[in-house]
């Protein structure tokens, strides 16, 4: 049991420290004060999708790919027009005076999150190979949802970090103000073909 947890530990750690759209929202977020809204935002929406994911598997529902698909292309959409706004604009000078308020923070990472196929595909596909069917159910599925809070903050709070010594260079401030934006963007247009290209064939 010890070492089926080690293992969705490391596989958690992988996945959550590849960037991700709520890892690009971080690093954003961090050169300006402490994202501790965003990182809220981004672990509650993994954990939504996690119970989600979970509770498919203990009901064994037949989830039909068409609603994943559907949920990529808009999500992906979603993540494009997120990146658009950020380089056309919405962090220009006229955005960085008026100040936000910390729920949007939150929302805008909870939105974020949950648009991620990326969490959906992965709950699905390997939530299976950490669960004992000989085990109960239940204990098994709240060790999972704490291991993968404790990875998730864990995580973030280190890309925070780093982000927020990054950009005390000012060359490097620069370019943190563009890459998280480019890579939302990117990442939306690769989820919107994906979705498509799955719903046409």
């Amino acid at each position: 049991m010890n070492a089926t947890y080690l293992a969705f530990a490391a596989a958690v750690a992988l996945l959550i420290a590849s960037p991700g759209p709520v890892v690009a929202l971080v690093v954003a977020d961090a050169r300006r004060s402490w994202p501790a809204w965003t990182i809220l935002g981004g672990v509650l929406s993994a954990q939504m999708l996690l119970i989600a994911a979970l509770m498919v598997i203990y009901l064994a529902l037949d989830l039909k790919p068409v609603i994943l698909e559907w949920g990529q292309v808009l999500g992906g959409l979603y993540l494009i027009w997120l990146g658009a706004d950020g380089l056309c604009g919405g962090g220009g000078e006229e955005a960085k005076e008026l100040p936000r308020p910390q729920s949007h923070y939150f929302w805008r990472a909870m939105a974020v999150g949950l648009s991620n196929p990326k969490d959906i595909l992965f709950f699905l596909a390997f939530l299976p190979g950490f669960i004992l069917p000989a085990q109960p159910f239940a204990p098994q599925a709240l060790a999972l949802i704490a291991i993968w809070a404790l990875v998730d903050v864990s995580i973030l709070i280190t890309y925070s970090l780093v982000s927020r010594q990054l950009s005390s260079n000012d060359r490097l401030q620069g370019l943190l103000d563009l890459l998280p934006n480019f890579f939302l963007l990117a990442l939306g247009l690769v989820s919107c073909g994906m979705g498509v290209n799955s719903l046409i064939s």
